[in-house]
């Protein structure tokens, strides 16, 4: 026999249905976001004397751990169902516009029941692709952090050591951030001469030498002191905030390239 099985999915908990070939309900549960809540879905599936083979499930999302735990239960029916299809097909079963998880998951289980062969089975991917999804989704999470804090970052430095914001050609380049934990003060950098201006660049691998004396020329550059109070406190703020700025994002920039360097390999090794 065929039994489909419908999941209305969400943070914290999941609503299923279990229908029959003929579209009659054979039990309905709710499922907590926790291995305990995804055992209590097999537990149902026992007691319809239905093997895993014989389960046909639909969900609204690919992106949820509840999917991986099927997968690795041996499901290989598993239909991921456009959000936009659910809801196209909400009148079956009510007049209101109101949603109800339960009602929305004996929906999903009816949507395969009757037009299966519209939707293709979902395929997981393969970890590397995994690695990539997991990676950019950080990046997008991350970034707008990022700028923030950079932006944070520049208005201070502006506030009491605008050299520092001139110095090289970005303040978000590593070169620059190093410089500003190394001498995170008007008065740590007046104390550098050319030589040891040469030395830090060179341990920071800058390659243009040649321009090094046009940069340490406007570290130098006369501007309008702010008070040593002032610059003391602002010095600790850009310090942690440099910290934050470089502990993670250098690395990441790269790190999606490499992955995808990764599976462009792997995908002329497949044809």
């Amino acid at each position: 026999m065929t039994v489909y099985i419908g999941i209305d999915w969400s943070e914290n908990k999941h609503d299923v249905c279990f229908l029959n070939e003929g579209g009659e309900v054979l039990q309905a549960l709710e499922l907590e976001q926790s291995l305990a809540g995804y055992q209590q879905l097999e537990q149902a599936r026992a007691r319809q004397g239905a093997a895993g083979s014989e389960c046909v499930i639909g969900i609204e999302t690919s992106h949820n751990v509840l999917l991986d735990y099927l997968n690795a239960q041996g499901y290989r029916q598993i239909y991921v169902l456009p959000p936009n299809a659910v809801k196209s097909a909400q009148g079956r079963y009510r007049q209101s516009g109101a949603k109800s998880d339960r009602r929305d998951a004996r929906l999903i289980a009816d949507i395969l029941r009757v037009d299966r062969s519209k939707y293709q089975v979902w395929i997981p991917d393969s970890d590397l692709t995994r690695q990539i999804r997991g990676m950019i989704s950080l990046v997008d999470y991350l970034t707008p952090q990022i700028w923030q804090t950079g932006n944070r970052l520049r208005a201070t430095l502006m506030r009491y050591y605008p050299n520092a914001l001139e110095v090289f050609s970005s303040l978000d380049s590593p070169i620059s951030l190093a410089w500003i934990q190394a001498y995170p003060s008007p008065e740590a950098a007046r104390s550098v001469d050319f030589k040891a201006f040469q030395a830090f660049a060179k341990a920071q691998r800058h390659t243009q030498p040649k321009k090094l004396a046009a940069c340490y020329a406007r570290l130098q550059a006369p501007r309008p002191a702010a008070a040593d109070a002032i610059s003391a406190l602002y010095a600790q703020s850009v310090f942690k905030n440099c910290i934050r700025v470089t502990r993670d994002p250098v690395k990441l920039k790269d790190d999606p390239k490499k992955l995808l360097d990764r599976f462009e390999r792997r995908r002329m090794e497949l044809t």
